[in-house]
């Protein structure tokens, strides 16, 4: 989706997931007794007191207290060390999520554990499943590199979505939410910014064996900057048998969907203003105070796009100690994305006399249309043996992807007649196969200490073909071997303490070995070349980017009681060839990223909550961390056999925040809950170069949160949710990308009502 082009709209690839269902029928004399387990266990699930991991999880009373329309990133920015941006300014739309400051391109993103990372490009389309939260029962968080056997590598963490709607009691259940978005600028009136509506059911148990679920809804925003609009359906269904030993699930999810686009930054001047903040400008000059050009994106820019998901999610209960699980994934996707291209000539979209456009015509006003066409698939198993001191597990995964890239003039102006309006103007194919296999021992040295012991080998490639008139064809593997070692004591019933240490790699993402949608207008693959004769031939074994590595020390200890939860936790992250932003974008806003040969991570986390009066419920995080870069220089210029290069050895990595904090207070009784939530995000670079001019400045934001449920009315329980985001109206950036800033919304009001029978 964002930049569609390239979105590497790649096949999110099979995964070899297999994820245990949590539901077994037990027998007793002639009746049938179903024992729930809210949480839909993954071969990713991380275990409190037992897996030595750095993880948060969030159960299901917390989603549906949380969660009323925003995007998962937005929820997600409470957890420590995490924040979130959208591209709108309202958390509705395009929004992305940062853990530990590693963007979300470098986390294992997954839905009941299987990866939706696009395989191509690494990063993650919350957008292709709105309102996925209203039927999600837990979402576990590992920071670090964590636990997660398969999938994309956890280089920042992972972030796992369980989706569990299933109850034994049935019901029907409709919902409606509206915003209101409020304005400094007291030209503009309060019009309604967003719109949730959604009809569910539960079947409860049918004939002791079936349960069904399904959810309908659609999700609208105006956005908070001109021309954000987004609109999407939303659904969920899911059907799930019991058997003799065994459950087996089917999930169908996903949303049409279409938004205006809007993914160019501001200059940080812009803040205090509050018409320009608001503006969406596709390119832009300044001198510092004001614009000196700026071109207001076109209303025709926008995209459509279709991912259904689908999943069988299997279980089976071999024995009293074997387990076997199996999952199956499919998705087939098309979409589009039209975006100006007035820049670009005749030449470039291949209507000159190269081509057999004689004379060359003066082409004008074009907008592009970059589409896309993909098929991901993939199967993930894993073998669980539970033994005397603990439990074996042997998994394997093959993911495969697929997706067709073009490009072609949605309109212009000066087309020789006769033209084609479906001629390709570039086209290609990126394919990805991933297959990897794990075996992980989890052991007890004695009743109260747990030793895990985990050991992958991973096999990714990437392959370009069938790409029109450069014929740029290649294949390039990647083995990787990562060991993960770590060790729990549970030293009382209230306090434990883990250590953990791994090793895990990643390749690079295809663009950034070869941006083939952008060759029409120049760009090459990146890959070593021999130009003698002047006749460049690339060497497609010798990539020039190269994959990350990271060495990550993880130690932490936890106390709990009935009211008191404490954590703590410090982590030491030693990256080679980690991939940082150069604080560029491209065309499309997108990071453009290079290899710093020697990088370094180190922080301590926080988080704790403790319980009044069985009414006030105070929680929160905080955390501090360094992040360095120890070996960089970047090329300046070369000239006469010398190059000139600026060091960067000791500057702060762009785009990770050295605090971020959030603070929680809950007043709640049986129908009732209130809470004010307080988000602080410390400044960070926005380049590498410590330019004082690219920082985005800290920030704190007050948000208002209530509910109110009134039961037995007619035989409907109603619930009532009230929310002002940003009370006390600052206005901030979120993040930034080198001098491109992207605004925050003013206060806006959210009003919801659910009816449940």
């Amino acid at each position: 989706m964002k930049a569609l082009p390239f979105r590497s709209v790649s096949a999110a690839a099979f995964l070899l997931l297999l994820t245990a269902v949590p539901l077994f029928p037990q027998q007793e004399g002639d009746s049938v007794k179903y024992q729930f387990d809210p949480v839909l266990v993954t071969g990713t699930t991380a275990k409190e007191r037992e897996t030595p991991v750095t993880f948060t999880n969030l159960h299901k009373g917390t989603i549906e207290q949380r969660y009323s329309m925003q995007d998962v990133p937005v929820m997600l920015s409470e957890l420590p060390s995490m924040i979130s941006y959208s591209d709108g300014g309202n958390g509705v739309g395009y929004n992305y999520v940062f853990l530990r400051g590693f963007d979300q391109r470098r986390l294992s993103i997954m839905v009941n554990g299987i990866p939706q990372n696009d395989p191509e490009d690494h990063n993650v389309y919350w957008i292709d499943f709105p309102d996925l939260l209203a039927s999600s029962s837990n979402v576990q968080v590992q920071r670090g590199a964590g636990s997660a056997f398969y999938g994309p590598p956890a280089i920042g963490g992972s972030v796992n979505i369980i989706t569990n709607p299933f109850t034994p009691k049935p019901y029907m259940k409709f919902e409606a939410m509206f915003g209101f978005q409020e304005y400094a600028d007291s030209s503009q009136s309060l019009p309604m910014t967003m719109r949730k509506l959604s009809a569910s059911f539960n079947s409860g148990l049918i004939d002791n064996t079936y349960m069904f679920y399904g959810r309908l809804g659609k999700v609208e925003s105006n956005g908070y900057r001109i021309q954000s609009a987004f609109s999407a359906g939303s659904y969920f269904f899911g059907a799930l048998r019991f058997d003799e030993g065994m459950t087996t699930r089917v999930h169908l999810f996903g949303g049409p969907l279409q938004d205006q686009l809007v993914y160019t930054g501001l200059p940080k001047w812009t803040n205090g203003n509050a018409k320009l903040r608001r503006m969406n400008l596709s390119y832009w000059e300044d001198d510092g105070k004001q614009f000196t050009f700026a071109t207001q994106r076109r209303p025709q820019e926008k995209e459509g796009f279709n991912q259904p998901h689908y999943e069988i999610l299997n279980d089976w209960k071999l024995s009293e100690t074997e387990h076997l699980h199996n999952t199956l994934f499919y998705y087939d996707s098309h979409g589009y994305f039209d975006y100006d291209g007035s820049w670009g000539d005749a030449s470039m979209f291949r209507i000159d006399s190269a081509n057999g456009f004689a004379p060359t015509p003066s082409i004008t006003n074009a907008i592009i249309r970059g589409g896309v066409d993909l098929v991901q698939w993939g199967w993930l198993s894993r073998y669980e043996l539970q033994h005397e001191r603990g439990e074996l597990t042997i998994g394997a995964e093959y993911r495969h992807h697929w997706g067709s890239h073009w490009g072609k003039l949605q309109y212009a102006e000066g087309l020789p007649s006769g033209y084609d309006p479906d001629t390709r103007f570039y086209q290609y194919d990126g394919i990805k196969h991933m297959a990897s296999l794990y075996i992980t021992e989890s052991y007890k040295l004695q009743d109260d200490m747990t030793l895990m012991a985990n050991l992958q080998f991973a096999f990714n490639e990437y392959q370009i073909r069938n790409e029109r008139f450069r014929n740029n064809s290649f294949s390039v593997p990647y083995l990787f071997v990562n060991p993960r070692l770590g060790l729990n004591y549970n030293i009382t019933e209230e306090w434990n303490t883990y250590v953990s240490f791994g090793y895990t790699s990643r390749e690079p993402r295809l663009r950034n070995l070869y941006a083939a949608e952008d060759a029409y207008f120049g760009a090459l693959p990146a890959f070593e070349a021999d130009t003698a004769g002047g006749v460049t031939r690339y060497d497609f074994s010798k990539p020039i980017a190269a994959p990350e590595q990271l060495l990550n020390l993880e130690l932490g200890a936890g106390y709990k009681e009935s009211t008191l939860q404490l954590n703590a936790n410090v982590y030491w992250m030693e990256f080679t060839d980690e991939l940082v932003k150069s604080g560029q974008v491209d065309i499309f806003g997108n990071p453009v990223y290079g290899n710093a040969p020697r990088t370094r991570h180190i922080g301590a986390e926080f988080d704790g909550s403790v319980q009044f009066l069985d009414r006030i419920i105070i929680s929160g995080n905080a955390s501090f961390s360094l992040n360095s870069i120890v070996e960089f220089s970047t090329v300046d210029s070369a000239s006469g056999g010398v190059t000139y290069r600026t060091t960067l050895d000791g500057n702060p990595i762009a785009g990770f925040p050295g605090v971020t904090a959030n603070l929680r207070v809950t007043w709640q009784e049986q129908t009732a809950s209130v809470s004010f939530v307080l988000k602080h995000v410390g400044s960070f670079y926005t380049d590498n170069f410590q330019n004082t001019a690219n920082r985005n400045d800290a920030w704190t934001v007050l948000n208002f949160e209530s509910l109110w449920t009134i039961t037995e009315v007619s035989g409907a329980e109603i619930g009532l949710r009230g929310e002002v985001r940003n009370v006390l109206n600052a206005l901030y950036m979120q993040t930034g990308e080198g001098n491109a800033f992207f605004p925050a919304a003013e206060r806006n009001y959210l009003a919801g009502i659910t009816v449940q029978w």
